[in-house]
């Protein structure tokens, strides 16, 4: 039975402060977590049995195109501990960091590819709509990417599954309130932030199991998004959604301020939701809470958790070249009625998710420490891939 503190390694990033970091300080096992700043002196000094080591390198220019700093930097973390876990909450399914993966003894990561073979395999932009993008329209990068298969394919049986954004503080707050949950997480007072995070946690818990009033949606599909800022690769399923659906007066395109944004959710019968950074978007969750179908290019490729990504049961998919999307536009805001039992099932789905967060963590206490926690009766496993 394991009783002994967790070190959690952690840098300050929004998705880190207000996504990854939320189910582990809303958990009752919070008092069994240290959290420790990555660039503070008692990262540098701490010891024990388990360690976490969350978005360990990323943004951080000191680490940049350095494989053996980032090395040495995880192998410094096991001279002081028994084991050394990675939290990798990157926003694709298929970025993994092969370059130090051998040293940690597990690698967690909040979306899997469901067929992981193709880990095996070379890919541009590294993830799977960027390579998709590349060999289909030939689209290409100014600063190209690629990943490159395991050296050692035995790797891959270091991947669990963790998860997503729908762990986590919505609406999306304002600045201001992200940057007091930086502060925080910077300062290492991530657990001040426990009573917010658990009034969120209720709230979302409440309007998940609220009834939908379909009949007062507005019969349109929200697309507040754009494409200009991200690289050609990742931007193109955007723009090709955009530009193929320019005039049709059924969708809401073009940009407004947060406030109007979060009102205008809460209003519309549909959300389109293409893929961002990777395929899991803030925009999902927020569609599902606010009782709008969630319209989105496909996911079946994906594993993820919370998974309100069933095609045709809890959301509607589009193919990843948007050929039918003026289509799905047109009959769902004409029958948004009809539509309705999905609705339901996404918000179930994202419901139930939100009702098992602490047996997540569980599950993935007992993995990174392998052993029970503190009394807790081991759960069964999530996913095939946390077998």
């Amino acid at each position: 039975m394991h009783t002994e503190p967790i070190y959690i390694v952690h840098s300050d990033s929004k998705i880190e402060a207000l996504y990854t970091l939320f189910p582990l300080i809303v958990s009752r096992y919070v008092n069994l977590l240290r959290f420790v700043p990555i660039n503070s002196r008692q990262a540098q000094k701490i010891t024990g049995h388990s360690v976490v080591l969350v978005r360990a390198f990323k943004g951080n220019d000191a680490f940049a195109q350095n494989d053996e700093k980032k090395r040495a930097y995880v192998q410094d973390f096991r001279k002081r501990f028994d084991r050394v876990v990675m939290l990798d909450d990157g926003a694709g399914s298929d970025s993994l960091h092969y370059e130090y993966m051998d040293l940690v003894d597990i690698y967690f990561k909040g979306k899997l590819l469901r067929d992981q073979k193709a880990y095996l395999e070379p890919s541009y932009g590294r993830q799977p709509f960027t390579d998709y993008y590349h060999r289909q329209y030939g689209i290409t990068d100014e600063k190209e990417k690629w990943r490159t298969p395991p050296t050692d394919p035995a790797l891959l049986s270091k991947l669990r599954l963790s998860w997503n954004l729908g762990y986590g503080v919505y609406p999306v707050p304002a600045k201001n309130l992200v940057r007091m949950a930086r502060l925080a997480t910077r300062m290492g007072w991530v657990k001040i932030l426990k009573p917010s995070f658990d009034r969120a946690y209720r709230s979302l818990l409440h309007s998940t199991a609220a009834p939908v009033a379909i009949a007062n949606k507005q019969r349109v599909v929200q697309a507040r998004f754009g494409y200009r800022s991200f690289p050609n690769t990742v931007g193109y399923q955007r723009r090709l959604m955009l530009e193929g659906t320019t005039g049709n007066k059924l969708l809401l395109a073009g940009k407004v301020l947060p406030d109007v944004y979060q009102q205008e959710i809460q209003q519309v019968g549909a959300v389109l939701s293409p893929f961002g950074w990777g395929e899991v978007c803030f925009r999902d969750f927020e569609a599902v809470a606010a009782g709008a179908l969630l319209i989105k290019p496909d996911m079946i490729h994906l594993e993820t958790w919370p998974d309100i990504y069933q095609s045709g049961i809890t959301y509607q998919p589009v193919d990843w070249d948007g050929e039918q999307l003026n289509d799905v536009v047109a009959h769902v805001t004409t029958n948004l009625e009809e539509y309705l039992p999905m609705i339901q099932a996404a918000r179930q789905a994202y419901h139930q998710s939100l009702l098992q967060l602490e047996d997540r963590v569980v599950r993935f206490l007992e993995i990174t420490t392998g052993m029970p926690i503190g009394g807790h009766v081991p759960v069964p496993a999530f996913t095939a891939a946390e077998v």
